[in-house]
């Protein structure tokens, strides 16, 4: 018998725990059992062959005890000397490069495998490397052509997020990294691995150091992503539930734009806006059914009054004659009032008149 929404949520939501209790259990993994020489750790430049033999033989060690191993307790200890030599503070970029190029082959069948856990772990071991070497098996994992288990796809994309906060790459891979995310969520069935991914992508515009370009083309992505999920929505016959996955990346959105300069704001609008009116017309689309079920019910009207928040927030700054003489304050919300008073008229009259603003300059040229 099919899973419930409810219960597959469920379901998902303890999945992801585990995973992050799992990333969580890392944390306090340096200094514990073995690691590697100061001297490969920390080298500023090519290891030695002696150094790359020890440094093999101690990867081959333990790798073979992930992938292979039915003793969870070695498993985890496996895994957390594998941890230990990315965590070491003395530990360099040269190694770390090192280290992953030469840990991605070995556990390879590990994160792709049918064993969950055991994924996991392996995923963790290269999520803590920080290079494009062990975050490129980790990103593979987030797409559903690739992919087939939903949870191992939502535990991928949380630690894609989480290294993005230190990972040692040029700009080009983040860029890289965003598009493939992007394509990744235009193929997802399930909204919780859904909202995940595009937290991902977000979390990757967010990194401080990067240019000004690079950011603008990461925020590009991630409004292509909804804009590809509005229309998918919007084509589907019936309340969908990927819309809970917009309910809080859209809030995040928010945030991210009122710190964003005019200038990013605007460039990310061209694409934002379009899919914000898209996501308002499903509404309409799916008046009914959404209605019907409580639970999606909620997540519509919450989702559709974040979509006319970024609107008004965007055409704001995009079309300043068109609100000469309001103030903020005054910009009564209509849609979510109108979805929980179920008045369809209203509703739809008002998701006309965004659908028509956007389809016209400066959204549209």
């Amino acid at each position: 018998m099919a899973l419930s929404l409810s219960d597959r949520s469920n379901r998902l939501r303890s999945l992801l725990l585990c995973a992050l209790l799992a990333v969580g259990g890392a944390g306090e993994a340096f200094g514990q059992g073995a690691t590697l020489e100061r001297s490969i750790v920390a080298a500023s430049g090519s290891l030695s062959s002696a150094q790359s033999a020890t440094l093999a033989s101690f990867i081959g060690q333990h790798a073979t005890v992930l992938r292979e191993s039915t003793d969870a307790r070695r498993i985890e200890e496996a895994r957390n000397a594998l941890i230990n030599p990315s965590r070491d503070p003395a530990a360099t970029i040269a190694f770390r490069k090192a280290f992953a190029a030469a840990l991605a082959p070995e556990l390879a069948d590990a994160v792709n495998g049918r064993d969950l856990r055991r994924a996991l772990q392996a995923m963790q071991v290269l999520r803590f490397t920080r290079s494009p070497e062990g975050l490129d098996l980790i990103i593979a994992r987030t797409d559903a052509k690739a992919e087939s288990n939903a949870g191992k796809r939502l535990a991928a994309a949380s630690l894609v997020s989480d290294a993005f906060e230190d990972l040692d790459a040029n700009n080009a891979y983040y860029e890289s990294a965003a598009r493939r995310l992007r394509d990744a969520c235009a193929g997802e069935s399930d909204w919780i691995a859904l909202q995940q991914k595009l937290q991902a992508i977000g979390a990757g515009a967010r990194r401080k150091d990067l240019p000004s370009d690079t950011v603008r083309s990461i925020r590009r992505s991630q409004a292509e992503a909804i804009a590809e999920l509005a229309r998918s929505m919007k084509a589907a016959k019936t309340a969908d539930p990927r819309m809970q996955s917009l309910q809080r990346a859209l809030v995040t959105l928010r945030n991210d734009l009122l710190l964003m300069q005019t200038a990013d704001r605007s460039a990310m609008a061209k694409v934002l806006a379009p899919a914000l009116a898209d996501v308002i017309a499903t509404g309409v689309a799916h008046w009914d059914s959404a209605h019907d079920d409580a639970a999606l019910s909620q997540s519509y009207a919450a989702t559709l009054n974040s979509c006319e928040t970024l609107l008004r927030l965007i055409d704001r700054s995009e079309r300043p004659q068109a609100y000469s003489g309001t103030q903020p304050d005054a910009d009564g919300r209509v849609l979510s009032p109108a979805w929980d008073a179920k008045d369809k008229a209203a509703f739809e009259a008002e998701s006309k008149r965004w659908s028509g603003i956007v389809a016209a300059a400066p959204y549209k040229s």
